[in-house]
């Protein structure tokens, strides 16, 4: 009986050491999935967001951000961290592996469109990435598995031969000049907006009304921050962008909101405005684009100033009679919340 014993042990023993074996072999080949740089480049940026988020009272800051699932974050601040990669115009960005985790957390598979909703996200927070054609991007994903463990690597690289540049641009040197251009006049008109509130919103609204031409040719960067104030020719999307950009350096909370505007006739056409929030902690309404006379075809100057402010800070009662936001701005699926209006019109 002892001798048996003494074998049953040693079995027991093999057995356990073979299991340590396999559990750290399975260790090993799980860790290939998942390169270990990539995590502390996570930790690094989320310091920086809690750091960002303390030396400001700013609430839109990351307004679309704080929307996203844990997938979504993970690449929207990838990005976010690889700007200066993207005005390469060529080089690939490689997500952590962390993204594949967090899908795995929730439920998710690879065939759900986590990428564009992080673009959408950080292209409708941060306003400097206005050189890249999206269209001349693509994301390949690439599936493995082991022992019912599931993993998904997700890479960001430039369609087959080609840059996505817009069509303006085709080198970083061009794209840190237009930047450092825009940031220049931003600051300039900026430090003119004195005053409360109130004066400091309506005098930029009114430098873009003044200053913007509406433009509906097929011309590149109609609609983002180089056309605004270089080019100073745009559409609703350049309007809007112009004004979320002069007062984020004004600190005041602002919004873009996509949706449809109609107009006296019931026409309806895709439009792009500002939700801001004023000091009662209430967000109004801004329609730059309607607000310029040029837009909606006035030269009488009794007129113009009519039409000056009449989209200017308003609340739900009278801008949502033909402004209908629609928080899917890009076709995703993801259907982004605005912030709530207030029901009546900013009162000074």
């Amino acid at each position: 009986m002892k001798k048996l014993k003494r074998r049953e042990q040693g079995f027991s023993v093999i057995t356990l050491i073979l299991v340590i074996l396999i559990i750290f072999v399975c260790f090993i080949i799980y860790s290939s999935f998942s390169p270990s740089d990539t995590t502390t480049s996570q930790v690094d940026y989320q310091n920086y967001f809690d750091e960002e988020l303390k030396n400001t009272d700013n609430v839109a800051t990351r307004y679309y951000y704080n929307q996203l699932e844990e997938p979504e974050k993970i690449m929207y601040t990838t990005m976010l961290e690889n700007i200066e990669a993207l005005k390469s115009g060529t080089e690939s960005i490689k997500f952590p592996s962390s993204v594949s985790d967090s899908i795995k957390e929730i439920g998710g598979n690879s065939d759900e469109n986590y990428f564009q909703s992080a673009w959408d996200a950080l292209t409708l927070d941060n306003l400097e990435l206005f050189f890249v054609d999206t269209s001349k991007l693509s994301i390949s994903t690439r599936e493995t598995s082991f022992l019912g463990y599931r993993a998904y690597d997700f890479t960001l690289q430039p369609q087959s031969g080609m840059t996505y540049y817009n069509s303006y641009f085709s080198n970083k040197d061009e794209i840190d000049n237009a930047i450092s251009q825009i940031q220049k006049i931003a600051n300039e008109v900026v430090s003119y907006a004195t005053g409360s509130r109130y004066n400091k919103v309506m005098y930029v609204h009114d430098w873009l009304v003044d200053n913007l031409t509406y433009d509906n040719s097929n011309s590149a960067n109609k609609d983002n921050i180089y056309g605004t104030f270089i080019n100073k020719n745009v559409v609703c999307e350049g309007y809007a962008e112009g004004l979320k950009y002069l007062l984020d350096k004004l600190n005041i909370p602002c919004v873009l909101v996509y949706g449809v505007g109609y107009d006296e006739n019931g026409n309806s056409e895709a439009h792009a405005w500002n939700y801001v929030q004023m000091e009662d902690g209430k967000w109004y309404a801004v329609d730059t684009t309607w607000d310029d006379p040029i837009y909606i075809g006035s030269s009488n100057s009794t007129k113009q100033n009519e039409y000056k402010h009449q989209y200017l800070l308003k609340g739900s009662k009278t801008f949502n009679v033909n402004h209908v936001s629609d928080g899917d701005v890009s076709g995703s699926g993801q259907n982004f919340k605005y912030p709530e209006l207030a029901e009546n019109d900013y009162q000074v």
